[in-house]
């Protein structure tokens, strides 16, 4: 049983905090261990034989070679420039430290943040670089011309400006002990112009470039696709991963029932995938923002949020190519004052919100609905929360339904989540480890489930 409290939250004026508990069968106790099925595991292992990408896992001659490594090491950090977060950092330590064995030199590439082209300094990568050695038990230092020679394992994090020639000819004295990382890779404007001049400049730098960084590859970039032009180019495990993960969602031998969940707020994001992949659900829960355009296009007053007509026309098609499909919520949870009884957060059902009332998350009545659902899946896919996630009182609705979804492993049902917003999600309310694939790409995620070309794959086939 899942009991959900929400201070503040009231659909009565005498009541303070209101509570409603999920009964769950018990087949929904979260796992301990989260394994795949052997007919999961078959479907992944043939997915990953079958890429159609170079995969680094079959080059056996990757000896005394300059790797370079680009990974996505975004990871949030407050204004004080502490990590928030190390989900994309632990992610990638079994490539650092598988690659740069046999005498091999390692030079990350990782961007933070978008500093189209300038030197940010909130917007380094030091926190990260610095995290990245202590787990690897490797010494920190910065260099931004000359690298240090004594025998200590250093990591590096190298500030010189890689567009001189002489500051590069450095990097050459690297040696195998050291790991190089180099700072935001988007402080360079070459980069998201995917500017081959740029691009043969960091390739002086390796031998050979393995892309790690799949939350990127759907942006074509100096460093995930023009450098594939100047280097012998393979994709990295998390990368094949990903793609051999998601293709399970894509082909057809996934397992029934399929329930889509999909929240969040842009619908011009989601829209393409929602399509796509709809054809193959056989339901599809709605929540966050998207849910108010999908009701206001059904004539529901979706209170003062201010909805764009763009956004709403695309809702309006999507009804008519998924209706028999589409899940809305049958009552939302409101932030709606009131001057006489100081009521501030309440539950409501559809008919009830006013031209006032902001809806910011869904309400109890639909976490049950939707959990009756989602208990019945054989694969579930979730990307985007379910209210406004951000501020606790609204937040109850997606991690009631992240418990949910990582407990239904327990009976195998196939699960995937993706999306900054959703791994937070499933990281707080303890399922981290309980679902198949966490993506860490959303914007990629989403593209490459909606069949798009990915810029950074199509440079490695």
């Amino acid at each position: 049983m899942i009991i959900i409290v929400v201070p503040g939250l009231t659909n009565r004026a005498s009541s303070p905090t209101w509570a409603f508990a999920i009964h769950l069968k018990k087949a929904i106790t979260p796992p301990s261990v989260r394994d795949l099925s052997k007919f999961q595991t078959s479907v992944l292992n043939h997915n990953l034989e079958t890429l159609s990408i170079k995969q680094i896992s079959t080059n056996k001659s990757l000896k005394n070679k300059r790797i370079i490594l680009r990974l996505d090491l975004n990871e949030s950090i407050d204004k004080s420039g502490k990590l928030l977060d190390d989900y994309r950092i632990q992610a990638a330590l079994p490539t650092t430290s598988q690659l740069q064995k046999n005498g091999n030199k390692l030079v990350i590439i990782s961007h933070l943040g978008r500093p189209e082209g300038k030197v940010v300094k909130s917007l380094s990568l030091e926190p990260i670089a610095k995290s990245l050695a202590e787990k690897l038990n490797y010494k920190f230092v910065k260099a931004d011309a000359k690298l240090p020679e004594y025998a200590v394992k250093h990591f590096i994090l190298f500030t010189g400006d890689l567009t001189d020639a002489t500051v590069r000819q450095q990097l050459i004295h690297q040696t195998p002990a050291d790991i190089v990382m180099l700072e935001n890779i988007r402080f360079y404007e070459g980069e998201e112009k995917n500017q081959d001049k740029f691009a043969r400049q960091l390739a002086e730098l390796g031998d050979v470039y393995v892309n790690d960084a799949f939350s990127v590859s759907h942006r074509a970039e100096a460093s995930n696709s023009a450098i594939t032009k100047y280097l012998p180019s393979y994709a990295g495990p998390l990368l094949s991963k990903e793609i051999a993960a998601l293709d399970i969602l894509i082909s057809g031998r996934i397992k029934k029932p399929f329930v889509l969940m999909m929240g969040g707020i842009k619908i011009s994001d989601k829209a393409k995938t929602l399509m796509s992949l709809g054809k193959r659900a056989d339901q599809i829960l709605i929540g966050g923002g998207l849910a108010n355009l999908f009701l206001h296009a059904k004539g529901y007053n979706v209170g003062s949020d201010q909805l764009d007509k763009a956004g709403s026309q695309l809702s309006k098609q999507l009804l008519l190519n998924l209706k028999h499909k589409l899940v809305f919520p049958d009552d939302v949870i409101v932030y709606s004052p009131q001057k006489r009884t100081g009521i501030k957060i309440v539950a409501k059902n559809l008919t009830q919100i006013s031209q006032t009332d902001k809806v910011y998350d869904i309400g109890p009545k639909t976490i049950l609905a939707y959990t009756k659902i989602l208990q019945t899946a054989g694969t579930v896919c979730w990307n985007g929360p379910m209210g406004y996630f951000e501020e606790k009182p609204y937040r109850s609705g997606t991690m009631a339904l992240a418990k949910v979804i990582g407990g239904i492993g327990k009976r195998k049902a196939y699960t995937v989540a993706g999306g900054g917003e959703t791994v937070a999600a499933i990281r707080q309310s303890g399922q981290f480890g309980h679902l198949d694939h966490i993506s860490t790409g959303g914007g990629a995620m989403l593209e490459y489930l909606a069949g798009s070309k990915l810029p950074g794959i199509e440079a490695l086939k």
